[in-house]
């Protein structure tokens, strides 16, 4: 009988042996979800979507931002403009199709840590009536994470519906593409603000906007050019 006894409590020895690095691993799967917080909010009233405008280096882009069609990751959003978190920071990515910026003094993989110590992140919330289908579509970067997204955004120069379903859209350009066009690597974000409930119409602003290429005069008859400029069309502000 004693010698059953201790081979019963080896054996249940063993099993705790074997489950006690198991519950270490998921003490620190724990621990580490701990420490990020996905952002869930109240939007306050807003009659109509609002807009922000972002005061840049190269002049004020203006983003209507649609919290009735995507309200956790608008609501994200704007409540780091009300924050002031923008203020400072830059934009450290130019491509050919966007631009890319909001991380904390310019850094590329900045995040949003809250108060309490956790990393903000968003669950990516996709609405199927909205498309990167032209310039000025404005939407939260992430990493290969899908529910990664913290404070970067980005802003499209041109139709970009690759990206579609992978990225939370959350506003458009109104206003300010011209400087969009302007940015470079490094430019920066001196405040962003909401500057309308969007029942009003954002301030009204001059556009000079990217030309678009034209095809070369044609020749006077006898083969040669006269020499004469053709003027370039403007493409349109976004439609947002």
């Amino acid at each position: 009988m004693q010698k059953a006894f201790q081979t019963m409590q080896t054996q249940n020895q063993v099993g705790i042996s074997a489950f006690l690095p198991r519950a270490l691993q998921l003490t620190i799967l724990s621990s580490a979800l701990a420490s990020v917080s996905f952002f869930q909010t109240a939007l306050p009233a807003f009659a109509a979507d609002p807009v922000v405008c972002l005061n840049t280096t190269k002049g004020p882009i203006y983003i209507r931002i649609f919290v009735n069609m995507v309200p956790n990751t608008a609501g994200a959003f704007l409540d780091l403009v009300q924050r002031g978190f923008y203020s400072g920071s830059a934009f450290h990515r130019v491509e050919d199709f966007c631009i890319q910026g909001g991380g904390p003094g310019g850094n590329p993989n900045g995040v949003f840590v809250h108060e309490s110590g956790q990393v903000r992140r968003l669950r990516l919330e996709i609405n199927r009536n909205l498309s990167h289908s032209g310039p000025g579509v404005v939407a939260m970067a992430r990493t290969q994470d899908r529910n990664s997204a913290s404070c970067q955004f980005y802003i499209t120069k041109k139709q970009s519906r690759f990206l579609d379903g992978n990225y939370a859209i959350f506003g458009g350009v109104v206003q300010g593409m011209n400087t969009v066009y302007s940015i470079q690597r490094g430019d920066g974000i001196l405040s962003a603000e909401i500057v309308s409930s969007g029942e009003e119409a954002p301030p009204p602003q001059q556009q000079v906007e990217e030309p678009v290429s034209q095809p070369p005069p044609r020749p006077r008859r006898g083969g040669r050019n006269s020499g004469q400029q053709v003027p370039q069309s403007k493409p349109a502000d976004s439609g947002f």
